[in-house]
């Protein structure tokens, strides 16, 4: 399940002020794949595929049960494959140096959870992974670099929908 992640280079890129279309230069492309993973960015993925389920679950239910198949592959994949962007491509570590993949990983839990009512990605957020990937409590700040704030406001406002019997799947 290869899955294009990165055109160009970043170095080359953040010295152009042109639109990537009018651009000229060479345009590597880096992939995720089981021999080169970036858990990050496949559940970073996984995450938007599961909201955009549920954005389009009533005007296009088609579309929304691939997108929903697409992030459960995702996840499934990033699970198995655990490893960070930054970390497997140094040349972008300048540029997209990312703290860790454990908030990514709990996000893209959280909306399947939203998006599925599967109970095991619920399990994924509150369980072990939770643990070792979390610090529940009061977070400081939502940024593309710490999704554990985000994470955390799923999984409560979840706990109080279901307390109220307000579950909708």
């Amino acid at each position: 399940m290869p899955s294009i992640i990165h055109v160009g280079d970043p170095v080359a890129d953040h010295k152009c002020w042109e639109k990537p279309e009018a651009m000229t230069e060479a345009r590597p492309l880096i992939q995720v794949n089981a021999s080169c993973p970036r858990l990050d960015v496949a559940a970073e993925t996984a995450a938007a595929m599961a909201l955009a389920s549920l954005v389009f679950k009533k005007v296009d239910s088609t579309y929304s049960s691939t997108l929903l198949m697409h992030a459960k592959q995702l996840f499934s994949f990033a699970n198995k494959n655990r490893g960070s962007y930054s970390e497997n491509i140094p040349e972008v570590q300048t540029y997209y140096n990312s703290t860790g993949y454990g908030d990514e990983f709990l996000w893209a839990a959280s909306w399947l959870y939203h998006a599925t009512g599967d109970d095991s990605y619920l399990e994924f957020v509150t369980g072990q992974d939770g643990e070792d990937y979390a610090q529940w409590g009061s977070p400081t700040w939502f940024s593309w670099d710490n999704k554990l704030a985000g994470t955390q406001v799923l999984r409560k406002d979840k706990e109080r929908s279901t307390n109220l019997g307000l579950n909708k799947n």
